[in-house]
């Protein structure tokens, strides 16, 4: 359920405009819709201390613009050697999709040229079959300090609820140069991090790493857990690179290595069942963005 208001975070290291050219030009913006599809895959990995392992296609369709947005993500899970998995019946596919709605609203707020405050919420629901008791809230609030033109640092908090688990934890970051369309960029910082470099306007080569959470519900018939709860967190790196094709149109490809993917059981009524680990493996990542 990770929160990412990627361009109100960048829009910080914005130079010193005029105010109505800053106005003009952070409200187009703000308000510019956009659809993003994007698809993953994650190749074959063992379970820690087990010979069963498992490969995960993900594909994500979001719309949005930098104050309201809407989002549907699908997994699909391919399973090997079924009788050596820790959980589930060793007969048949532990789970074979899941899937989770997101709709989330950014407030934004420029107190002067130095400080801005951003708060984001979200609602979300994760679940394999049943929408029961998969709901979920995240919040994201953070303060921005700019130092100079290309120096920025944020720090503030986002917590993740669910009646399951709830996850809180700080955010804290350094950013250099985040809005340039020329040369290096750098944020530093948890729960993101990355190293960029602009070869040209269109061209932009990146290094990351990204640390997500979320609790997806079980199905009644669940094998692994009837009507149960899966709590999932993993560190993904990323390496790759994006091209802005025109105004409208970009895309981005990834080579993506799960550093560490960990996740917990619980049962109906919340109480921890399990905890598992999967092996770090590689995989692939591509997105279409169109703006409007």
């Amino acid at each position: 359920m990770m929160l990412r208001p990627v361009l109100l975070l960048s829009l910080l290291c914005l130079p010193s405009w005029s105010k109505e050219q800053l106005q003009k030009g952070l409200l187009e913006r703000i308000i510019q819709p956009k659809v993003t599809f994007e698809s993953s895959y994650l190749a074959d990995a063992d379970i820690k201390g087990s010979e069963g392992s498992v490969e995960v296609h993900k594909n994500r369709l979001r719309v949005n613009n930098e104050i309201i947005g809407l989002s549907y993500t699908h997994w699909a899970f391919s399973w090997d050697d079924l009788h050596a998995l820790p959980f589930g019946d060793q007969q048949s596919s532990p789970i074979t999709q899941m899937h989770a709605f997101k709709l989330n609203a950014n407030l934004p707020f420029f107190i002067n040229k130095k400080w801005f405050l951003l708060t984001s919420a979200s609602i979300r629901s994760a679940f394999e079959k049943n929408t029961k008791d998969s709901y979920g809230a995240g919040l994201f609030s953070f303060a921005s300090y700019k130092i100079d033109d290309d120096h920025t640092i944020q720090l503030g908090a986002f917590a993740n609820y669910h009646k399951v688990s709830t996850l809180a934890l700080p955010v804290i970051s350094y950013s250099y140069r985040a809005r340039q369309n020329d040369g290096l960029q750098v944020i530093l910082g948890f729960p993101r991090t990355y190293i960029a470099y602009h070869a040209n306007e269109s061209t932009l080569f990146k290094l990351g790493i990204i640390y997500s959470q979320s609790v997806i519900k079980l199905s009644n018939e669940s094998t692994i857990e009837n009507s149960g709860f899966i709590e999932a967190k993993d560190y993904m790196g990323n390496i790759g690179a994006t091209y802005r094709f025109n105004q409208h149109l970009k895309c981005e490809a990834n080579i993506l290595y799960s550093i560490r993917r960990d996740f917990t059981i619980f049962d109906s009524l919340g109480k921890e069942h399990s905890s598992y680990s999967i092996e770090p493996s590689i995989g692939l990542n591509a997105k279409i963005v169109w703006l409007f």
